[in-house]
């Protein structure tokens, strides 16, 4: 290795290295390059069939996001990385830290720059806006607050102090950048490397506050961590709870006067602790909690604007049924860990009397499981039917129908040797996503080609009612006792 190479490099490729060493082990470069190859593979079609340029569109559309996903993977590892006791003992700590910051946003914005510039034009504004966008998200790992904020506020936008501040400020830098680009690139070649050093902290008294909170999101997030560590969750995190959870008091207040020596009463307290946030009570409070806030906002907007509703859901056909779509996937994406966080408490909940045990509870949990998983799914489907009686194109009008046939069959999985589940990865649930988009994809592509809405259900139904018969066979009937989850990992 060069000299100039140990200095510009050695010191740095530890910090810079460490969320892909991090992830070595666990599946998830695979998850990436196997998305790689589907957005290149469908580069390739879209090639052949429509021309280059439109697999040229496709695969810049699709570069922005991975460039954007790596600059949050490298910008969360080199803050995780800024331990509070490191930046004040360890020699050139922060200033590396901070270099790299640095040198990782100048180095994507220069590659963005390169790469979307010759076709568009305008360099400089390709680099202002890639440089800001990227603090920007800076800003938003170091305050998660800053998320809130920026998808909430601008739902708002018809508010006129608000829609007045934004409009002022987009049309002052709209003029700046008009009549003096270089000064206004020359302040963000200053300002923006200066704003994103400050982020990483040097080891003062608000340094170890902020990294106390980080961790304790860390431990509420990590699987490996008990159920019931709610001290990690802080005040604000435990009203949240309480407050999204309301019908969970009431349901064991009433499990409790009608507790009983029997399998169903046992196993219905049980699953107030090993469910935990999935569980029907939280999920019913938060549903209503939702609908109760539209509904305000509804009356609000009708009241004071009166609005053409059947056009704004004609318009908003997409945004709405993608995300039903997702609120019926997430209890499957979220069980694995919610199971395995609780597995000490069902050692102990083994004990209740009348639990059941080996076969009598493989069966009475994949019941369970497999109901709340069809009414989510039911109830998802019912709503979409319902936006799309609003009208629309009539293939994307059924978007969310074609999607949810897609993902019926994926129910499937609830069923599996939860004694055998170990600590869940990332890739896991990458892998599950990556699955329902390519089940979503062929029944969208099928009704494409003419295949009728009839054939496309009964085609699901029969393809899930066939995973069920022989996951039921080989997991539940054949499996040992469910619980403690992942005993046998």
């Amino acid at each position: 290795m060069s000299t100039l190479q140990q200095r510009l490099w050695a010191p740095y490729s530890p910090l810079l290295l460490a969320p892909f060493r991090q992830r070595r082990h666990t599946g998830e470069l695979w998850i990436w390059l196997g998305l790689l190859l589907l957005v290149l593979l469908l580069a390739l079609g879209l090639g052949i069939a429509q021309g280059w340029g439109a697999a040229r569109l496709t695969l810049g559309i699709a570069t922005l996001p991975a460039l954007l996903i790596l600059w949050c993977i490298g910008f969360s590892s080199l803050r995780q990385q800024n331990h509070p006791n490191a930046a004040r003992l360890v020699p050139q700590h922060l200033e590396r830290l901070r270099r790299c910051a640095v040198g990782l946003l100048l180095g994507l914005t220069l590659l963005v720059t390169a790469l979307f510039s010759p076709f568009t034009g305008a360099p400089l504004l390709w680099a202002l806006g890639t440089a800001a966008s990227l603090v920007l998200f800076a800003m938003c790992i170091r305050w998660w607050w800053l998320w809130l904020v920026l998808s909430i506020v601008p739902s708002f936008g018809f508010w006129p102090p608000l829609n007045a501040i934004f409009v002022l400020f987009w049309s002052g830098m709209k003029q700046w950048y008009t009549t003096q680009a270089w000064s206004l690139a020359g302040l963000a070649v200053l300002v923006l490397p200066w704003v994103l050093a400050q982020l990483l902290q040097n080891g003062g008294p608000s340094h170890r506050s902020s990294y106390r909170r980080l961790e304790q999101l860390r431990q509420v997030l990590n699987p490996q961590r008990s159920a019931t560590m709610a001290g990690n969750q802080g005040t604000l995190g435990r009203f949240l709870a309480r407050l999204f959870t309301w019908p969970a008091p009431l349901w064991q207040a009433h499990l409790l006067k009608h507790a009983k020596p029997s399998a169903r009463s046992a196993l219905a307290r049980a699953e107030l602790l090993t469910l935990g946030g999935l569980h029907w009570t939280a999920i019913t409070g938060a549903l209503s909690l939702l609908l109760l806030a539209l509904a305000l906002i509804a009356l609000w907007m009708q009241l004071r604007y009166q609005p053409d509703w059947s056009e704004m859901g004609r318009n908003g056909n997409f945004g709405l049924q993608i995300g039903l779509v997702c609120s019926a996937l997430n209890p499957l994406l979220g069980l694995a860990a919610t199971l395995y966080r609780s597995r000490r408490e069902q050692a102990l909940l083994m004990l209740l009397p009348g639990m059941p045990r080996g076969l009598a509870l493989n069966r009475m949990m994949a019941q369970r499981l497999l109901m709340q998983y069809v009414l989510q799914w039911s109830l998802a489907l019912g709503l979409v039917a319902a936006i799309s009686a609003l009208g629309g194109d009539a293939l994307y009008s059924h978007l969310g129908l074609y999607a949810l046939l897609g993902l019926l069959p994926m129910g499937s999985l609830l069923l599996r040797d939860w004694s055998r589940q170990g600590s869940p990865k990332a890739s896991s649930m990458a892998l599950l996503i990556v699955s329902g988009l390519l089940s979503s994809g062929l029944v969208f592509g099928l009704a494409a080609l003419g295949m009728p809405i009839a054939a496309l259900s009964t085609a699901s139904g029969l393809i899930t009612l066939g995973l069920l018969r022989w996951r039921w066979q080989r997991y539940v009937i054949k499996s040992p006792s469910f619980m403690p989850v992942g005993r046998w990992a």
